[in-house]
């Protein structure tokens, strides 16, 4: 269910009734049956059916999961991509000449990386957060891909979260909530000190993109973040982090075996610490400025 005039958007507080149809038809989709979520491809064959199942899952639950039965080269995983019309991927300093980001322990390495400053790049636990979150609302991640080419050897677990069901929760307890989480400097981080040239960057939690889609910018990280002081903010992190810390049916929770992975747009996620066997954990990463429509 979307909406393409923004005067009938769900998501702004003056608009009950649309709000109403929306919170029920989102909620009535849950709890969500891996098996109706997991798309299983053969022979690489990448057909309008199972397509339109992937694109279904997202639209239910903004992510949705894949399995392939072989290995895909960096081409394959972007033509794959491109089946779902993602195809203008957004790259960073770490990312390869094909925008792919290699997510793997490089802590292990002889020769030190850079890249072990930030935890994606280590075995350590990462914290809820939204991809992005960083960058200004111009240049906003709106889905990611993530595939499994190598599992740990234990742990590495990753944890799902639509924030669209974060939404529900707040503006059900207090509509005010949504209002300051909206406004446009709620939320600044500093500039990195490792980049050169970078700024802070302001922005909300939540906003509503030109396509009337809702998006979340989010970290879960208490260093280097500044709130906007308000009497209020308090109180709403505090109920975001516990229904976030909560054991609910919204979350889900999956272990990516080799040959399979996710694609999302934007949801909160996090991933468990993991121990690396013979082969390195590595997972390929993709970010587009395009929703998965």
């Amino acid at each position: 269910m979307s909406y393409n005039l923004i005067m009938n958007s769900p998501f702004l507080l003056e608009n009950q009734t649309e709000y109403k149809k929306w919170r029920d038809y989102k909620l009535a989709q849950y709890p969500i049956s891996r098996e109706k979520i997991l798309i299983k491809f053969k022979n690489n064959d990448i057909n309008n059916n199972k397509i339109n199942l992937l694109k279904d899952s997202v639209t239910k639950y903004n992510f949705a999961m894949y399995e392939f039965d072989a290995k895909l080269t960096n081409e394959s995983l972007k033509k794959f991509c491109s089946r779902l019309k993602l195809v203008n991927s957004v790259s960073n300093l770490l990312a390869d000449e094909d925008d792919i980001s290699n997510i793997t322990n490089q802590n292990q390495s002889k020769e030190k990386s850079p890249n072990v400053e930030y935890i994606p790049y280590t075995n350590k636990q990462l914290n809820w957060h939204t991809d992005g979150y960083y960058y200004p609302l111009d240049s906003a991640i709106k889905s990611f891909l993530l595939h499994c080419e190598h599992p740990a050897q234990r742990g590495g677990e990753n944890i799902i979260l639509d924030h669209e069901i974060i939404y529900i929760y707040l503006r059900d307890h207090n509509p005010e909530f949504i209002n300051i989480l909206m406004q446009n400097d709620i939320m600044e981080i500093p500039g990195n000190k490792n980049i050169a040239g970078s700024h802070s960057v302001k922005g909300p939690v939540f906003y509503i993109d030109e396509r009337n889609f809702l998006n979340m910018r989010f970290t879960s990280r208490q260093q280097n973040i500044i709130w906007k002081k308000n009497d209020t903010i308090k109180k709403i992190k505090d109920f975001i982090f516990s229904f976030i810390a909560e054991d609910n049916h919204y979350t889900f929770n999956l272990l990516l075996k080799e040959n399979q992975g996710y694609l999302a747009n934007n949801v909160l996620h996090k991933r468990e610490e993991y121990v690396d066997g013979n082969n390195k954990r590595l997972l390929k990463r993709l970010r587009f400025s395009k929703r998965v429509e």
